[in-house]
């Protein structure tokens, strides 16, 4: 093998996309349990700890538990929302789509609405999840413009310089 055939070859991330609603629905549901248990995590001690919990290991242990498991069912319900009725009105109306986006961000806000007990949190929460979904598709769920990642256009680089 010549060295010129040992290059880095421009790596990217799949873009192949699970397509079984229970693949999405399950995907969606383990992400938000995920992130909102990281969330939870960060949440629990930024604040301040009560009085009674200082200097104390196991109620503040059991305290941190306790938002991390809040959180993360809060982002797995809000990740199960958004799967489900994306494939819903996916399938009824059987078109791809940013309006199922748009309807999925809507009733995933509605759901963190009633979550939080606040209406008007709700509704603010669904305008912008339907307008961020909206906008993600209508982008084509890309975060660069064609031509600037795996063009071709910078060669590759040497990683194996010497003879084997």
């Amino acid at each position: 093998m010549a060295i010129e055939d040992r290059q880095i070859i421009a790596m990217s991330l799949p873009v192949e996309k699970p397509e079984a609603c229970s693949t999405r629905i399950g995907m969606g549901v383990l992400s938000g349990a995920a992130a909102g248990t990281f969330l939870g995590a960060v949440a629990s001690n930024w604040g301040d700890i009560p009085l009674v919990l200082k200097n104390r290991p196991l109620p503040a242990l059991l305290r941190t538990g306790g938002v991390m498991i809040n959180y993360g069912a809060t982002m797995a319900l809000l990740g199960l929302t958004y799967s489900t009725v994306d494939c819903i009105s996916e399938s009824l109306r059987s078109k791809k789509d940013w309006k199922n986006g748009s309807v999925a961000g809507l009733a995933t806000g509605a759901v963190l609405g009633i979550r939080l007990g606040r209406v008007p949190v709700g509704i603010a929460a669904g305008a912008v999840l339907a307008f961020t979904s909206a906008m993600v598709d209508a982008t084509g769920q890309k975060f660069v413009a064609e031509g600037y990642v795996d063009d071709g256009a910078t060669p590759g680089k040497n990683i194996y310089p010497y003879q084997a």
